[in-house]
C-alpha cells in the first residue's frame, strides 16, 4: 500500500511537470524593455503565433514536446533561434536592434507639384455581396493571421497620408492588428516596405468606415506601381460567453486591387480576384 501510494505521488507530480506550461518572455536586449507582439515560430509545427503586449507568449508543452526549436522575430531586430531542452518556467529572449533594417532617408524634389490621390476601391457597393472574414476562434486568436489588398497606385513618389476601412458588422469584442506594407512581385507581397509599427485596436464598436490618420509615419513609397497593405492579426478579445468571433464586408470582383491572405508565416500568400471597401489617401509628387 504504502509503495502503491508512493508511485501514485510519483506519477502525480510527473504529470504536473508534464503540464507546465512555458512562458517566453521577448524583450530588447539594449534597453531591457519588453517587445510587444514578436512574432514566434514554430518551425518543426509550420506554426506561426504572436507574442502579447508584454512581450509574453505561453508555450503548452503537452501540444508542443521538448525539445523545441522556437525562431522569434520582431520587424527592425535580429532574429533568434533558441531550442527549448527543459520546463523551465521563464525563457528570457533578447532580440539585438536590426542594424540592417534602416529607413530610408526620402527627400521630395523641391519643384514637384504635390496631388493628394486615392488608391484602392472606394465605394462601400450596395452591400448585396457580403463577406465574412474567417472566423477568429480561441485556438487562433493568436496565430498571426494576416490579409489585406494588392493596390495599383502610379510610379511616382508617393507619402501615405491615411488609411480608410469600411466594415459592416463585428462579432469580437476587441482586437489589436498591426499595419503592414510590401512591395509586390509576381503578383503577391514580397519584402516588407520599411516603416514604424503600427498597432490599432478595433472593437464592436467600429463600424462603418474606419479612418487611420498616417501622416506621422512618414511612409514613402518610391518605384512601385503596386504596393500589398495588409492587416495582421496580433491579439483578440471575445464577447463575455463566446470563444469565436469575426467581421462582414461589402465585397465586390474585379482585377485591378485583389483581396490577399495567409494564416501564418509558413504559408504561401493565397490571392483571390476580390475586393473590398478599403483604400489609401497619398499625396503623390508628381
Amino acid at each position: 500500500m504504502k509503495n502503491t501510494l508512493i508511485l501514485f505521488v510519483c506519477t502525480l507530480f510527473t504529470q504536473i511537470i508534464t503540464a507546465q506550461n512555458i512562458n517566453l518572455q521577448i524583450s530588447d536586449s539594449e534597453t531591457k524593455d519588453p517587445i510587444d507582439f514578436a512574432t514566434v515560430l514554430l518551425p518543426d509545427h509550420k506554426k506561426s503565433f504572436v507574442s502579447n503586449e508584454k512581450g509574453i507568449f505561453m508555450i503548452d508543452t503537452n501540444k508542443y514536446k521538448l525539445p523545441l526549436k522556437v525562431i522569434v522575430e520582431q520587424f527592425g531586430f535580429e532574429q533568434q533561434e533558441i531550442t527549448i531542452q527543459n520546463n523551465t518556467s521563464v525563457y528570457n529572449i533578447y532580440l539585438n536592434p536590426s542594424t540592417e533594417v534602416l529607413q530610408e532617408l526620402i527627400i521630395p524634389p523641391a519643384n514637384a507639384k504635390i496631388k493628394e490621390r486615392t488608391y484602392g476601391r472606394t465605394n462601400e457597393e450596395s452591400g448585396q455581396i457580403q463577406a465574412e472574414d474567417s472566423t477568429y476562434s480561441q485556438e487562433k486568436k493568436s496565430d498571426g493571421t494576416e490579409f489585406g489588398m494588392i493596390i495599383t497606385t502610379n510610379n511616382k513618389l508617393k507619402r501615405i497620408k491615411k488609411l480608410h476601412w469600411h466594415i459592416n458588422t463585428i462579432t469580437f469584442r476587441k482586437a489589436v492588428y498591426s499595419l503592414q506594407f510590401y512591395e509586390v512581385k509576381n503578383g503577391k507581397p514580397s519584402k516588407r516596405i520599411y516603416h514604424p509599427n503600427i498597432n490599432f485596436t478595433l472593437t464592436n464598436k467600429n463600424t462603418g468606415w474606419i479612418v487611420l490618420d498616417l501622416n506621422d509615419y512618414n511612409i514613402y513609397i518610391d518605384g512601385h506601381k503596386k504596393i500589398a497593405v495588409t492587416l495582421k492579426l496580433l491579439q483578440m478579445e471575445f464577447e463575455k460567453n463566446k470563444k469565436e468571433g469575426t467581421f462582414t464586408m461589402n465585397v465586390g470582383f474585379g482585377v485591378g486591387n485583389n483581396t490577399v491572405a495567409r494564416e501564418s508565416q509558413f504559408e504561401e500568400w493565397m490571392k483571390f480576384p476580390i475586393n473590398y471597401p478599403f483604400y489609401i489617401t497619398v499625396d503623390s509628387y508628381e
